[in-house]
């Protein structure tokens, strides 16, 4: 069951459909979510299971199927290392990596929290072109308060499409530490599950 969940949690969220309607905060977070100078709000939310949840920011402008830069807040409630989130999200990333060159990853330790730099892709069926690029930065931290113990997942992403690739990766090449600066110097938000 830990496994269970915790690989719900760490889900890329990379080429999932989403269907609903109303939008629960059930984390309680303050919004929006400024960061580098820009407003992201609440836009999407779940909570498929007691233990799980997961909220998406995006910019007014941006659509969710189709966004520039998107935020993720994810909290897990249970019994986890932090150690257990980074092994298994590393286990998918290798195994992804066999079968696609771009998916690359670093770790970064910050005290006691992670940071995980990824990047994944979707290529077109003959893999000759990428046809969505995606950039995440995901920032870890172990939650320990009484009533919400876990990991709380704080991350952005970004993502290129057919049209902006080499710009998407030109950026990414000349500023790839700016996003991890920006994610790991962000004051995360407090938990309060409704």
């Amino acid at each position: 069951m830990k496994f269970k969940i915790l690989f719900l949690f760490l889900m890329v969220p990379l080429f999932y459909l989403k269907a609903q309607n109303k939008v629960n905060d059930y984390l309680n977070v303050p919004g929006p979510i400024d960061i580098n100078r820009k407003e992201y709000n609440l836009v999407w939310s779940s909570h498929p299971n007691e233990n799980y949840f997961k909220q998406e920011y995006l910019h007014p402008k941006e659509d969710i199927h189709r966004y520039n830069s998107m935020v993720l807040i994810d909290f897990v409630k249970g019994n986890f290392t932090l150690k257990d989130a980074i092994d298994q999200k590393v286990t998918e990333l290798e195994e992804k990596k066999k079968t696609n060159p771009v998916v690359n990853y670093k770790i970064l330790e910050k005290g006691d929290e992670y940071i995980l730099d990824f990047i994944i892709s979707q290529n077109s069926e003959d893999g000759s072109e990428i046809l969505i690029a995606e950039r995440n930065v995901y920032r870890y931290k172990l939650i320990n308060d009484v009533k919400n113990k876990g990991i709380l997942l704080f991350a952005v992403s970004e993502r290129g499409y057919k049209q902006n690739m080499d710009t998407f990766f030109t950026n990414l090449k000349n500023n790839s530490s700016q996003l991890i600066e920006i994610v790991g110097n962000y004051k995360l938000p407090e938990i309060k599950i409704k």
